[in-house]
């Protein structure tokens, strides 16, 4: 199958998720899980296993929305205190990840944070009891449900396998992160599960990749030496936590092609810019395009993420943009747009092997459905991306 670096399990087994489980902080002992429920389906990442576990997996999010929300409720959790007690309004590593999920997967109600805690409410007639705790209809644990060694072995190892099963990270810079998260393919959101040595007995940290930033890789967790829930840099972590060693990666999405946008203004006769957006509203910008030569950092947009559809057929993504008033026209910061066309530019990549496959790409007008241009790229190496889609002036 043409997915990168996901490996299938030949078993299921269950009760999954969680990765965001564990017990309060830093534990070693693990409770005893009992029986739990299982099936015979196989699963390459954990956005399989919820939209399958969804009461509509024909509606259930994109994997693009997926990760998306993930990371945003990283974000909402940023700041609430570290405890080894009780997760009712502060987490600890488990809890954190839990939280996230729930929150991803709308199965808590009446969130609220004020400051360095938080308040949620759970419904008790949609949970039910695995291994002592409460989950929800897709097996995730309440903050501070069970241990994160628990999670590791009845989850990771029988229901989606790892990227890596075991990497020892001692003694890593950033420079080594960012090679070796590259090398395996890892993507924002994965579950990142720490430990302090070459057994598969005990596993002592979880956190959630959070990618590259400023040129640096970083990971979200509840820290206990920081004393909260923040984004650390993965070099500083290694650095300062003696105890963290080695690391197994479990996959929260299909691994996405890439594909990237550059200026052509070849048939232009003057400068022109675009800003590019998520959505059809154009509310959520993604970056700009302009032809200026002054604004030459803004000559292309890299790195798109393109994931497999529903049939694993192909991958497909939806850009939309608008013309904005004039290359240096912008107000507080922001462009604005010169007219009230919107367009979209539908990606798709029908794969020939593991990394290669032909790019297809149409520009059409939202309202007037009008085509604008497009293209097909053959031989194109989608896993390792490349600016190769052009803009230009669609006047």
């Amino acid at each position: 199958m043409f997915l990168q670096g996901i490996r299938k399990l030949a078993v299921k087994a269950i009760a999954l998720l969680s990765a965001a489980v564990v017990t309060t902080g830093f534990m070693s002992a693990y409770v005893n899980p009992g029986k739990v429920s299982a099936d015979d389906d196989l699963y390459d990442c954990l956005y399989d296993v919820f939209r399958d576990r969804s009461d509509d997996p024909d509606d259930f999010m994109t994997q693009e929305r997926f990760a998306q929300r993930v990371l945003g409720n990283c974000e909402l959790l940023n700041g609430i205190d570290y405890t080894y007690d009780l997760q009712l309004h502060y987490l600890g590593c488990d809890g954190f990840v839990s939280l996230v999920l729930r929150l991803t997967l709308d199965t808590v109600y009446n969130f609220d944070r004020d400051w360095d805690q938080f308040w949620c409410r759970f419904d008790p007639g949609e949970e039910h009891i695995v291994a002592l705790s409460f989950v929800d209809q897709y097996e995730v644990f309440r903050p501070g449900g069970t241990t994160v060694t628990w999670l590791y072995h009845n989850y990771v190892d029988e229901v989606v396998d790892s990227l890596v099963s075991r990497e020892f990270v001692e003694g890593m810079d950033n420079y080594d992160w960012i090679d070796y998260l590259d090398e395996i393919g890892a993507q924002p959101g994965d579950i990142m599960f720490w430990d302090d040595d070459e057994k598969n007995d005990c596993w002592a940290h979880i956190g959630i990749y959070a990618g590259i930033e400023d040129g640096e890789a970083k990971m979200w967790h509840a820290s206990s030496i920081k004393g909260y829930v923040c984004k650390q840099s993965l070099e500083e972590i290694t650095l300062e936590t003696q105890y963290l060693d080695y690391v197994a990666i479990l996959p929260l999405t299909d691994r996405p092609a890439r594909a990237g946008l550059y200026v052509d203004s070849g048939n232009a006769e003057k400068d022109f810019s675009y800003s590019f957006y998520r959505d059809p509203e154009c509310e959520y910008c993604i970056g700009r395009l302009s032809s200026s030569c002054a604004l030459s950092e803004q000559s292309y947009l890299d790195d798109f993420p393109l994931y497999p559809n529903v049939d694993n057929t192909s991958y497909e993504h939806v850009l939309y943009f608008k013309r904005d008033k004039s290359p240096f026209n912008l107000e507080g910061g922001e462009s604005t747009a010169a007219d009230g066309n919107v367009y979209q530019l539908i990606m798709k990549i029908e794969p020939d092997d593991d990394t290669k496959g032909t790019l297809k790409y149409t520009v059409f007008g939202v309202g007037d459905i009008r085509y604008y241009g497009g293209g097909e790229i053959r031989d194109y190496d989608y896993m390792s991306g490349g600016q190769v889609i052009p803009i230009t002036d669609y006047r």
